[in-house]
């Protein structure tokens, strides 16, 4: 059996993303250890023996053509690599420690632009205090770029998803949709907010809008609840109402599945909700906070509190 499949049936394409992330997690048998401390969630969560009690890992990547495209410079597409990392450490409250870096890089990569890219990404960890302590560099084929980022941090107490209950309401940070218009590569994760996030109890669950708040939501909320999400509450960006006038798609559909806003998408106990919101917004009142529905019994899917519309789970998809 080759690496290209012989038939469409079995090509990646016919898979959707969760599939083959399921089919793998399979494979991998003992060797892949169960959630938390396997694939699930943001990051992967280890019990530490120092002060800080947990330890969590998680890797993600940038692509040329599908993260970023030959107009990108070298220091924006760096940074959005590094961002992207914290944004799941963001997810789980933790605090950046060190990372290693990786790249595949065709003969033909421009040197230059390659050296930019490391500015970008030295300056993104310096920020926060991360520090790169290695990684590789591997030829790749003419044409094509990759990099990626395998990171590690320290929390005390950890948010991850699956935990929020029924009653618990739905809070996002900042503004949805269109980042394509260049959000996407000036985005800064929201580290500081999960810290503070992680540090409050009543906070039930966590994770970072990476492909699209209509997608992500069930991720959070697992198989044993439901979400019901008021509509017009929705924090729709200045981006999402320009592109929606430009292709014609409602600014809804764009907030709701565009995908890498890299906002924290979080649930709060019922009877505590307005303090946390309150108290949020004066530890930082720069970052918009918005309490978007609440949660319900169910198996993991998504509600309209206007109609009980079903809000189908679309975003972006690697695979389709």
């Amino acid at each position: 059996m080759g690496a290209i499949a012989s038939q469409n049936s079995r090509s990646l394409a016919a898979l959707s993303e969760t599939e083959i992330i399921r089919r793998i997690v399979t494979a991998l048998s003992d060797a892949c250890p169960v959630f938390p401390a396997g694939p699930g969630g943001d990051c992967a969560i280890f019990e530490n023996n120092s002060d800080q009690k947990y330890r969590v890992s998680s890797i993600d990547s940038v692509i040329l053509s599908r993260h970023f495209d030959l107009t990108c410079p070298g220091a924006k597409a760096g940074q959005k690599l590094v961002e992207r990392n914290l944004s799941d450490l963001a997810a789980a409250g933790a605090s950046p420690s060190d990372a290693l870096l990786s790249f595949i890089a065709g003969a033909d990569v421009d040197s230059d632009w390659l050296e930019d890219f490391a500015h970008g990404a030295g300056r993104a960890a310096a920020r926060v205090g991360l520090k790169i302590v290695g990684g590789d560099v591997c030829r790749g084929t003419p044409g094509t770029f990759s990099a990626t980022l395998a990171i590690q941090g320290h929390a005390g107490r950890i948010l991850t998803r699956y935990t929020c209950k029924v009653g618990d309401m739905i809070f996002v940070t900042g503004k949805l949709g269109g980042s394509i218009y260049g959000r996407h590569l000036e985005f800064r994760a929201r580290l500081k907010e999960g810290q503070w996030l992680c540090g409050q109890t009543a906070v039930t669950a966590c994770t970072d809008l990476s492909d699209g708040l209509a997608k992500d939501l069930p991720g959070l909320i697992g198989s044993r609840c439901n979400a019901r999400l008021d509509l017009n509450a929705l924090p729709i960006s200045d981006d999402a109402q320009a592109l929606a006038k430009a292709d014609g798609k409602p600014a809804l559909e764009h907030a709701l599945q565009d995908g890498e806003d890299y906002e924290l998408l979080f649930t709060v106990q019922p009877s505590q909700a307005d303090l946390i919101a309150a108290t949020f917004q004066k530890a930082f009142p720069k970052t918009p906070l918005s309490q978007i529905g609440k949660i319900e019994a169910g198996s993991g899917e998504v509600f309209s509190l206007s109609d009980n519309q079903r809000i189908q789970p679309l975003g972006f998809s690697h695979f389709g």
